[in-house]
């Protein structure tokens, strides 16, 4: 007669269910990444006094790997990203020989041209410092819209202010660009009183296009007059600084030739515009952002660690300043790199990375002085980012972006 078989209790049943059950799970568990070594691990009675020797070699490995497999996947992005198309040429966007003056007392000269070629120069500094309005497919803009001050344009032409109004509405006209007057909101005496803070240009910047404001162009707010008038940064001030270095120079000079207006030219008349249109190109990048002081000819023996400690406040203020270490004195250069980067570092929150802005600072100056552009690169994308921090609103980390873009360049 056949053994009947043993009942097993609820409790073997219930053990041998999740003996399979497990099984089950560790068939299909993936596998888990192979973590790095650590020191700690061989740490005891083989390696009294600390790490072997084979295990430093090994993380030193296995970190070059990791550095390698990373450069490898950052060259392997950069292929991928979409490449941004050139913008085309003035002469593509508008037929400049009608603004010609044919006769009359501007026979010959350029007229209406010369506003169309200065706009066009700053909407390509514009675009370069916003360059998320890029299209997807790498395809710039139709139009761009700034925020400038005729004043300021008009005297860097070499105008006055009803010659400016007069070629506008010519390139307004033939579609151009469209100018309007901003206002925004200001105290005086006290009480809130509605002011204009600058001129709104929509600039073409494809054929075509005709240029056009829209309501959101109007609405925004482009500077804080209020606060730009207790700082002094308002054009007023520096068409009026322009003026008197100008009558210092002319005074030095004792001859002025009023026919010459070339840009960068020795002369008094064309350094007053050349110095206006630096602070026009500042303007165009953030609007309100002028200096006080002459921005062609920064002078290092004005410069003491103290004070420039003190004046020192953010990222603009290091833009302003870094031109300055190619002609500061050797003795003074090493306290003004390290007041840049304490500057930058405080001002984006990153005060545990001075010495990485120290850094980048001495790297652009030693590319400059070896024929390279590497201050002005850095003072590009020191402005580049100054301008996501004001229009970014979800920019978390600041000095991550720079430092990416830092590598990037």
């Amino acid at each position: 007669m056949a053994e009947r078989p043993v009942c097993k209790s609820y409790a073997e049943l219930a053990t041998e269910r999740a003996e399979r059950k497990a099984k089950s799970k560790a068939h299909h568990r993936p596998a888990r990444k192979a973590a790095p070594p650590t020191a700690e691990a061989t740490e005891g009675e083989d390696c009294p006094t600390g790490p072997a020797v084979w295990l430093l070699d090994a993380l030193r490995v296995y970190e070059e790997q990791e550095a390698q497999a990373k450069a490898e996947r950052a060259k392997v992005f950069v292929k991928e990203r979409v490449q941004r198309q050139p913008l085309p040429r003035l002469e593509e966007l508008l037929d400049l020989e009608p603004f010609r003056p044919k006769r009359g007392r501007g026979a010959g000269t350029a007229g209406a041209r010369a506003l169309a070629v200065r706009l066009y120069e700053l909407s390509r500094i514009f675009l370069a410092a916003r360059l998320y309005l890029y299209g997807k497919d790498g395809q710039p803009p139709k139009q761009v819209v700034m925020h400038l001050c005729a004043e300021l344009l008009a005297r860097s032409l070499g105008i006055c202010d009803n010659t400016l109004r007069e070629w506008t509405a010519q390139l307004q006209a033939a579609g151009y660009l469209y100018a309007r007057a901003h206002f925004t909101t200001a105290t005086l005496d006290g009480q809130q009183v509605t002011a204009i803070d600058g001129m709104l240009y929509a600039v073409r910047l494809a054929p075509g296009h005709t240029a056009r404001l829209k309501y959101r162009d109007y609405k925004r707010q482009y500077r804080n007059l209020d606060m730009d008038r207790a700082a002094g940064r308002t054009a007023h001030n520096a068409i009026q600084n322009a003026a008197k270095r100008f009558e210092e120079a002319q005074i030095a000079a004792c001859v002025v030739d009023d026919e010459n207006f070339i840009e960068g030219s020795p002369d008094p008349i064309g350094q007053m515009q050349a110095e206006l249109l630096e602070q026009l190109r500042r303007w165009a990048v953030i609007p309100g952002n002028i200096t006080t002081q002459n921005p062609l000819k920064p002078d290092p023996a004005l410069i003491d660690a103290d004070e420039a400690e003190r004046l020192l406040n953010g990222v603009q203020d290091v833009v302003f300043l870094l031109l300055t270490l190619l002609e500061a004195h050797k003795s003074k250069r090493a306290a003004l790199v390290g007041i840049m980067g304490a500057a930058l570092a405080r001002d984006l929150k990153d005060t545990h990375s001075r010495l990485y802005y120290c850094k980048v600072i001495w790297q652009a100056w030693q590319a400059e002085i070896e024929g390279r552009d590497g201050l002005q690169t850095l003072a590009a994308e020191l402005q580049r980012l100054e301008v996501d921090r004001r229009e970014w609103k979800g920019l978390r980390r600041p000095a991550a972006l720079l430092a990416a873009r830092l590598r990037a360049a």
